[in-house]
C-alpha cells in the first residue's frame, strides 16, 4: 500500500500566488488544436486518450517543448512509463533531438525499446538510483547545451500548457467528479486548477504521495507494486500497471456519473530486439556520454 504523507488540501502547483487566471495569462498567446474523446462505458465518463497515438503527456507538455530554445532534450528513461514515447512525438514535431538517459540492464525493456525505434537517443548508464539517473541527466544536458526536462516532467510550463488545454475543452462541461491514477501527480493538480468547482480522486499506484502533491484530491492506494497489472480488464485500451488500476478503484468507490481519465493506449510493440541492442554498461562507463558531447 502507498501512502498519504500531504498533511493538508496544498497543491504545490498553486505556491507562490499562481492562480487560474496567472496560468491562463502566461498561455493566453499559445494556440493548439488538441481535443478530447468523452465515452460512456459502465455508467461512468471516459475522458480517453488512449484514441490517440501520443497521450495526455503530449499534449500538457506541447507548449513548454514548443518554448524550447535549445535543439535537444534530455530525460531520464526508465524501465516503464509513456512519458519518453510523447516526448518523441513532441520531439519529432518542434524538430528536437530527444536524449534520454537510461539505466544499463541485461536487457532493454519494450517501452525503452519503442522510445529508441521512435527517436529517442539513448545514454546507457549503470546507475544506483533513478535520483541519480537525473542528476547526471541535468549534468549531460549542461555539458551539450541541451534543455533538461525533469522527471515526470513536473514543471510550471507543463502545468501551464495542461491548465490551457484542459481549460479550453472542459470549461463548459459539468464534471462534478473526476478520477484519475496518480505517480508525480501532474496531471490531478493541474485538473485541480482548470476545473475549480470539481471534486478528485487519486489512486496511488506508483509511490507515496507527498506534501503538497495531493491537492484536494481524495486519496485512494492500490494494493499492489507499481509493475504489477491491476487484477480488472478494461473496456477501452489503457495500460494495465497504470490506469487500469484507477479503473478498478473507481468501479468499486466511486459512483454513477463520475468521470475517469484515462492518460494513455498501451505503447506500440517495438520491431527492435532487446538482444540487437547493447544495453549492458559497468561502473564509470561513460561512452555513449563521450560518443555525444
Amino acid at each position: 500500500m502507498f501512502l498519504n504523507k500531504a498533511t493538508d488540501d496544498s497543491n504545490l502547483d498553486l505556491k507562490d500566488g499562481r492562480t487560474l487566471e496567472y496560468y491562463l495569462e502566461l498561455t493566453k498567446d499559445y494556440n493548439h488544436d488538441f481535443s478530447f474523446v468523452i465515452k460512456d462505458v459502465d455508467g461512468f465518463k471516459v475522458i480517453d486518450d488512449g484514441e490517440f497515438d501520443f497521450g495526455t503527456k503530449a499534449k500538457m507538455a506541447d507548449f513548454f517543448i514548443s518554448q524550447v530554445q535549445e535543439e535537444s532534450l534530455v530525460y531520464v528513461c526508465p524501465r516503464t512509463g509513456y512519458a519518453p514515447f510523447s516526448l518523441c512525438y513532441l520531439a519529432k514535431k518542434y524538430n528536437k533531438k530527444l536524449y534520454l538517459i537510461v539505466p544499463a540492464s541485461k536487457e532493454a525493456s519494450e517501452h525503452q525499446l519503442t522510445a529508441i525505434e521512435y527517436g529517442g537517443i539513448p545514454i546507457f548508464l549503470k546507475i544506483p538510483a533513478m535520483p541519480t539517473a537525473n542528476i547526471w541527466a541535468k549534468e549531460f544536458a549542461n555539458k551539450i547545451g541541451a534543455r533538461y526536462l525533469p522527471f515526470g516532467l513536473k514543471h510550471e510550463m507543463v502545468v501551464a500548457g495542461g491548465v490551457r488545454v484542459f481549460y479550453d475543452n472542459f470549461k463548459d462541461k459539468d464534471i462534478p467528479h473526476m478520477w484519475t491514477v496518480f505517480s508525480t501527480g501532474v496531471l490531478s493538480r493541474t485538473l485541480q486548477i482548470a476545473l475549480p468547482n470539481t471534486k478528485f480522486s487519486a489512486v496511488a499506484v506508483a509511490r507515496n504521495v507527498q506534501e503538497g502533491e495531493l491537492g484536494r484530491a481524495k486519496f485512494y492506494s492500490y494494493d499492489k507494486p507499481f509493475l504489477k497489472d491491476a487484477r480488472v480488464d478494461t473496456p477501452f485500451d489503457c495500460i494495465k500497471t497504470y490506469d487500469a488500476k484507477g479503473w478498478e478503484i473507481m468501479k468499486k468507490y466511486g459512483n454513477e456519473g463520475d468521470w475517469f481519465w484515462n492518460v494513455a493506449r498501451n505503447m506500440p510493440k517495438p520491431t527492435i530486439k532487446a538482444k540487437d541492442v547493447d544495453s549492458q554498461r559497468e561502473w564509470g562507463d561513460r561512452r555513449d556520454i563521450l560518443k555525444y558531447s
